[in-house]
């Protein structure tokens, strides 16, 4: 079991494994401190209930692959539909089918944007929901302003 997370003070990407989260975790580029919270909240059956590194309780799931690859083999597709005759986008379809069967689901918090790999998936953690990521977005908002 994995985490993804983008250091808070250089938005350095790094990666902690959940079964030894240290006390205090140091950005080997810009120094800063962070302490993981060891309650990483895991119900029965080792399903996340609260994130390490924000405290956050919302989560979704989705397919552990880099979007930006998607998109570009999509374009490649669509550049080449003219010339093929629209065979090349059922490839990058096919394709695509192929992976999303192939590749395992990770989970991602809405407030902070980490990942978590490896999980059990709780039944809770839907797909992305643009509602609950504008939610979560404008409660980080007044936590970071702080409450009158």
């Amino acid at each position: 079991m994995t985490l993804q997370f983008l250091c808070p003070g250089c938005e350095q990407v790094a990666f902690l494994q959940l079964q030894s989260l240290p006390e205090t975790w140091t950005c080997p580029k810009c120094g800063r401190s962070l302490t993981p919270l060891a309650q990483a909240k895991l119900a029965e059956g080792g399903r996340l209930v609260r994130c390490a590194i924000c405290a956050g309780e919302r989560f979704y799931t989705q397919r552990d692959f880099n979007q930006r690859i998607g998109c570009l083999v999509a374009g490649i597709g669509a550049a080449l539909s003219p010339f093929t005759y629209g065979i090349s986008l059922l490839v990058c379809l096919a394709l695509d089918a192929g992976l999303y069967f192939l590749l395992k689901q990770a989970t991602v918090c809405y407030r902070c944007g980490s990942i978590y790999r490896g999980m059990a998936r709780n039944p809770e953690h839907g797909a992305f929901d643009l509602h609950t990521a504008e939610v979560e977005a404008q409660e980080s908002k007044y936590i970071q302003r702080g409450s009158p």
